[in-house]
């Protein structure tokens, strides 16, 4: 996360190697703005990391830290919480289950205060899940991204 003159925080890339620190960095940005987190990770595996990292690192409650991978279709309770859950599951066309869809449409249609992207090297679709969530939504890369300077410009230009 980058921090302006004001002090104000604004979306960022944040590059460091493997055991550096990333998924501290961000828990604490999600914890520091206080808002809804969507964490996109790129399998099941990497979810269950990140919503342990977020009970590890965070005094958010456990029913609002949720899981949306194929086998678990947690929600959370309140107005507020972390969603993890992977591109794939995101970035998915077809045909849904109807708990899959519901999930979906309140993911698209809640205003995130944080899109969290991990390992988004490996992924493509980084500036297209930008624009479904809205450039006006701070975002955190963990990790170098291919199109994140392309990102950086558009979203100075939002």
């Amino acid at each position: 996360m980058v921090v302006d003159i004001s002090g104000r925080a604004r979306s960022g890339i944040i590059v460091l190697p493997c055991g550096a620190g990333k998924s501290l960095v961000g828990v604490s940005a999600a914890c520091r703005i206080k808002k809804s987190c969507l964490c996109l990770a790129t399998n099941a595996v990497s979810v269950d990391q990140w919503a342990f990292q977020f009970s590890l690192w965070s005094d958010i409650s456990q029913d609002q830290i949720c899981r949306f991978t194929s086998d678990s279709k947690e929600r959370f309770k309140g107005n507020a919480g972390v969603v993890v859950t992977t591109y794939n599951m995101v970035a998915f066309g077809g045909k849904r289950s109807e708990e899959s869809e519901k999930i979906i449409e309140e993911i698209r249609n809640r205003e995130w205060g944080l899109l969290l992207m991990d390992e988004v090297i490996v992924q493509r679709a980084c500036c297209q899940l930008l624009y479904t969530f809205g450039l006006k939504y701070m975002f955190l890369c963990l990790g170098p991204c291919r199109s994140c300077s392309y990102v950086s410009e558009s979203y100075q230009h939002h």
